[in-house]
Parts: structure tokens; sequence; C-alpha cells
């Protein structure tokens, strides 16, 4: 580390020259100057083109211009066509946000475009103040009995952004290859994607290690220990990614699917690594369900083979009403409502002769298992209507309370109040 330091305040003698302070002054002067007519700018509406090309073209035009009376300029025109191409990538990642949100080629431009083009100019300045080849070999430091030089640390730091950065495409890559060759379905795919990827990353850090310089007897050592440690410490997460990852092979749960979580119609959102999210009908709340909880547990489907659901609802009608009557009622207003399937057809039952009212159930599907609810409040207000046209009653408990005095008083006694016209 004394060496990086030594090396950094060297580059003060570089600096300090008159040709590169002067330099240095513009660049600032142009930053400045930049964000202020930038501002100017959005305030009068101006496109987004202008705003970015105003700054870079313009520090450009007059390092080209100080250039041809002869006075040193490399490092603003250098700076200049940086600034330029870093501001024309973000021109065209807007461009194409703007068409499409989810624009992958964006997010490349992002992910790696961008980083090439710091790194490029970090590079480059470096190369100004010093040689890069011994800045390379300054060692920074120690680890498992291994020298860090700068140069390979830093290429390190590269290679394992750049593993991250393209595990993703070369794993769905390799995921669609599979899938069209085996005619797996697309849960699997997804499966094999999952799979894939880690092991990239997995692969992918480890011969980043090995060109840091690492001990590689070191690294396997300690990939030993770490297995058994992470074996006992954090087994949960292990078994809820192994069994997030059987259940994606399986695909007997996949995102749209309906499940009845403690007694409620829950919608599978995403199918993750470790977890399952779900949301909930009831109130819209969503719910992370560990994968081990539904590969262990038993699980209600109502989308895994017919993708209808049977629900009912209960009335009760009065004894003086024909039983045969309700039951035709009550089945011609359900197979009118337009959620509810004619096959199967709408049955009405009477199940009970309860204290007031004989009590009826009806029975019908709707297409979808979220849809349940909101039919079954339809159906009772539509129940209620058809019996008020045809005049069916639907009992309830009435009781008549009648006051009394307690204790009696002597003109009157307890069993006289309790009935004042039984008089035996």
């Amino acid at each position: 580390m004394n060496n990086l330091f030594f090396e950094i305040s060297s580059w003060s003698g570089y600096i300090d020259r008159p040709a590169v302070t002067w330099q240095l002054l513009l660049i600032t002067c142009a930053l400045i100057t930049d964000g202020f007519i930038r501002k100017q700018l959005s305030t009068k509406n101006a496109s987004l083109s202008t705003c970015l090309a105003v700054g870079p073209l313009t520090l450009i035009v007059i390092s080209i211009l100080l250039g041809v009376a002869s006075i040193p300029t490399g490092i603003t025109i250098r700076f200049g066509s940086i600034w330029a191409a870093w501001n024309l990538l973000l021109w065209i990642e807007q461009k194409l946000i703007q068409r499409n949100p989810k624009d992958r080629r964006a997010r490349w431009l992002r992910r790696l475009a961008r980083p090439a083009i710091l790194v490029f100019a970090l590079l480059y300045c470096i190369d100004r103040l010093s040689s890069l080849s011994s800045i390379g070999l300054i060692n920074v430091g120690t680890l498992l009995d291994s020298q860090l030089a700068l140069g390979k640390l830093f290429s390190s730091l590269i290679g394992l952004y750049l593993i991250l950065i393209a595990s993703a495409p070369i794993a769905f890559l390799i995921s669609l290859l599979s899938q069209a060759a085996l005619k797996i379905s697309d849960q699997s795919r997804h499966a094999i994607e999952i799979i894939v990827r880690y092991l990239l990353i997995s692969f992918g850090l480890l011969a980043v290690a090995l060109q840091a310089g690492f001990n590689a007897t070191a690294l396997l050592t300690i990939s030993a220990g770490l297995s058994v440690g992470l074996g006992f410490g954090v087994k949960e997460i292990f078994a809820n990614i192994f069994s997030g990852i059987w259940l994606l092979f399986e695909g007997s749960i996949r995102p749209g699917e309906i499940l009845m979580i403690k007694g409620e119609p829950c919608r599978v959102n995403k199918l993750l690594l470790r977890a399952t999210l779900l949301s909930r009908e009831r109130d819209d709340a969503e719910l992370l369900i560990p994968n081990q909880t539904l590969f262990n547990q038993d699980a209600e489907s109502f989308t895994a083979g017919e993708n209808f659901r049977r629900d009912e609802v209960v009335v009760g009608a009065a004894y003086h009403h024909e039983p045969q009557q309700v039951m035709a009622l009550l089945e011609q207003v359900a197979c009118q409502h337009p959620r509810v399937l004619l096959h199967p057809a709408p049955k009405a039952f009477a199940i009970d002769f309860a204290e007031s009212s004989i009590n009826y159930k009806l029975k019908y599907s709707v297409r979808h298992p979220l849809e349940a609810l909101t039919v079954s409040s339809n159906l009772r207000q539509e129940i209620w209507t058809a019996f008020n046209d045809h005049g069916i009653g639907i009992p309830f408990p009435q009781r008549q309370v009648y006051p009394m005095e307690w204790p009696p008083n002597s003109q009157s006694s307890l069993q006289s109040q309790r009935n004042p016209h039984d008089h035996s």
C-alpha cells in the first residue's frame, strides 16, 4: 500500500504543469457552464438531444480552435470525446425506454456500454499520469498467502462484473436450447435457467479467484469449511431453494394458479427460488410463502385440473311454501346470472327443517375461482328480489318481551305477570 500511496503522490508533478492545469480548469468551467445551460434549456422545454449535446460539443469546438493556435488541448479534446460518447449512449437509452420501458437494449447499454466508457476514461487518466504496467505490478496486500497485485485485482473486478452480467443471457439461451431439444415445459425451462445461471456464477467466481493469484488449495479448504458451516447455519434457506427448483421442474404450482392458503383463495404471482409470491383475494395483500411449506404441506388448488370453482348459497324459506317451487326459483335465479356456468348446471337442495324455516342450498359453478365471492353476493341480492316478487318469505326468529316488576307487589303475583290471561 505504501508503494501505491507514493505513486499517487507523484502524480502532483504532472498536474502542476501549466499546460495540464489550465486544461483541467477549462474542463471544470465547461462542466459548471453545462449544468447552468441545461437548467435554462429545461425551463424552455428544449429537446433532450439539445441538452445533452451543448456541453461536450462546446468543449470540443473550443479545444480545436485553441489547438489551431498551437495551444495544448489533448486532454480537453479527449475528455470532450468521452463526454460526448457518454451523452450519446444516454440519449439512445432514453429513446429506447420511451418506445418500450422493458427494452433489453437499453438495459445492455446501461450495464455494459456506459461502464466500459468509465473504465476507458479511468485507464486513460492513469496512463497520462503514470505507466499502467508499473501501477499494475504494485502489491496492495496479502490474502490467503497470495500477493494481490493492483493490475490483477482490477482485472478480476472487471471479470467478476462481466460474469454477473453475462450469466443471465447465457443461462437464458441454454435453457431455450434445452427446451427445444428435450420438449420440456416453460416451467422446467425456467428452472434450468436458474440452475445454469448459478453454476456459471459459481465457476466464474472460482476462475476469477484463480486468475487473481489465490492459492487453489486454500480456496478448496475454505470452500469445504463454508459448505459445512452453511449446511448447518442456513439449511432452511437451502431447503427452500431446492424445494423451489423441484416445484419449477414439476410444474405443480404455476403463476396464475389459485391456491387456498388458510382458507383464503390466493393467486400465485411469481414462483421465486426461495419463496412463492401470492396475492390474497380478500384484501389484495401480498403473501411470501416459503417453498418448503408448499412442498411439504397440503395445498388445495382450484386450477390444477378444471379452472371453474363450485360454490353455494344457503337460504331459508317459510314452511308454508312448496319446496319444489322454491328450489325451481333458486335454480332459475342462478341460471340467469351471466357468470354462473350452465355446465355443470346449478342445482338446489332442501337440506334442513329448521325452527322457523326450511333451509335450501343452491350449488353453482363459476368460471374463475376469484369470481366466487362477487357472484355469491350478487346471487343473494337476486334471490331476495325473486322471493319478494313471488311472495316467498324468509322467516327470522321473533321474540316478544313483557315487562314485569320484581319483587312482585301485594296485588299481583309472579305467575300473573308472566301470563296475565291465565286465571287458573
